[in-house]
């Protein structure tokens, strides 16, 4: 399958399936369309509600399904317990696959970057002192 289809059928996947996403992304390899025969794909999901400590199994569950869907390996992030520069790499090069409750969607988006823009100096800094072997 290549990264159009895989695209087209996590679209219709999301758009129909999977209860408890309000938005759902896909970022790596197969969203740049630089996918390779050993290429898995990325996908994260924003869930309605926060999830609650016990939601261990969902990505586990989402990834079997995606899996099978696709005949490929797929990794799946939940977005809302994603580190913050994770979910902005996300949100900045990812693809929207399905919006699906916009106001959850936006409230997120918008926390999100807020958050990683607050922490973007610490992070800047970090990278400045790992990268000169200090």
């Amino acid at each position: 399958m290549d990264d159009a289809a895989i695209e087209q059928a996590l679209r219709t996947f999301f758009g129909t399936q999977a209860p408890g996403v309000a938005a759902a992304y896909l970022f790596g390899s197969v969203a740049r369309g630089t996918s390779g025969p050993t290429s898995d794909v990325d996908v994260a999901v924003l869930l309605e509600r926060p999830p609650s400590a016990g939601l261990a199994g969902l990505p586990l569950d989402l990834e079997g399904d995606l899996e099978r869907l696709l005949g490929v390996p797929a990794q799946v992030v939940v977005l809302n317990r994603a580190p913050v520069d994770l979910a902005h790499r996300i949100l900045r090069d990812g693809k929207l696959l399905v919006d699906r409750n916009s106001s959850v969607r936006i409230a997120f988006e918008v926390r999100a970057r807020n958050e990683f823009f607050d922490l973007k100096p610490v992070l800047d800094q970090y990278r400045a002192v790992r990268g000169s072997g200090r």
